[in-house]
């Protein structure tokens, strides 16, 4: 986890290396000079804390809860220890706080969840119900689908508990983006289940849900999974698009951007492999029809 001590760094560099050597690897530790400086860099996501030993009356610890509120928790406990065996109190400075109706940061999370069984599930009912359905019909199903399943989740969470908020644009952009995922996954579910048959289905629940949800950050940080899950949430689905839906809702759309562009990746990548084995399987088919026939000897 990247943060850092705040002052001159004559006087703050001792206090770095210890704690350095007590969090024994839990902790990126730099150090910046300026108070402006640090609340600059954690309301930005370059850090995800700076801690102040020398403010007044006590210690401070700068978050940005927006971010993951899970991760300004870990980082809130770790300096207080710090602050404790200096004999202070720890004092609090949120530079990006989460709304009243969403102070866990769970609502992010449940959108997410939300997109994910939208996509998921159309593919596999589309597939199930209507295998013929012609493939720009079960197109504009599932591109209606993707833009009302996020809509609806808005107005539940958004109007009804004040979880999400914001000007118009950025909740058009909030839903744009869940749309974008939504529409990704149910392409990719529907592109195994071209290639694989049923086990697409088994093939896109493994990705999807088993993968995905777990090393998305939504309920551990990622900075905080374990190795392997660590690995996947900075390349995986489920992570950016929960990323951009935070960059949106609460850092100006700052990164949105790149977390598009993973989701695109995903899209065009599967895309490629499914017809990858559909060209390979067309060829085999072909060369099947092309062996000459042998000749049986007549009978009688």
């Amino acid at each position: 986890v990247k943060v850092a001590v705040v002052g001159p760094s004559t006087d703050v560099a001792p206090l770095a290396r210890g704690i350095s050597v007590s969090a024994r690897g839990a902790l990126d530790i730099s150090q910046i000079a300026s108070v402006a400086d640090a609340r600059r860099a954690v309301a930005e996501r370059d850090l995800a804390a700076a801690y102040v030993p020398m403010s007044a009356p006590t210690p401070t610890i700068i978050v940005a809860s927006a971010a993951s509120a899970g991760l300004a928790n870990f980082v809130e406990g770790r300096f207080r220890q710090v602050a404790a065996t200096q004999g202070h109190l720890l004092a609090v400075d949120d530079v990006k706080p989460l709304p009243a109706g969403n102070a866990s940061g769970i609502a992010n999370f449940f959108f997410l969840i939300a997109c994910t069984l939208a996509g998921f599930l159309t593919a596999v009912t589309l597939g199930t119900v209507s295998p013929k359905l012609p493939e720009t019909r079960r197109l504009a199903l599932i591109a209606s689908a993707a833009i009302a399943v996020p809509t609806v989740v808005y107005l539940i969470g958004g109007t009804g508990f004040g979880a999400f908020g914001g000007t118009f644009g950025t909740i058009i952009a909030m839903i744009a983006i869940g749309a974008l995922y939504t529409v990704t996954v149910a392409l990719v579910t529907r592109g195994l289940q071209i290639a694989a048959g049923r086990r697409g289905f088994v093939l896109a629940s493994l990705i999807f849900i088993f993968l995905n949800l777990p090393s998305s950050g939504g309920i551990v940080p990622g900075e905080l999974l374990p190795g392997f899950w660590r690995f996947l949430h900075q390349f995986w689905i489920g992570a950016s698009a929960l990323d951009a839906n935070r960059s949106i809702l609460y850092f100006g759309g700052a990164g949105t951007g790149t977390a598009a562009l993973k989701i695109l990746a995903w899209l065009a990548g599967w895309a490629a492999l499914v017809a990858a084995i559909l060209i390979t399987r067309t060829r085999q088919r072909r060369n099947a029809a092309d062996l000459p026939v042998r000749a049986h000897p007549q009978i009688g």
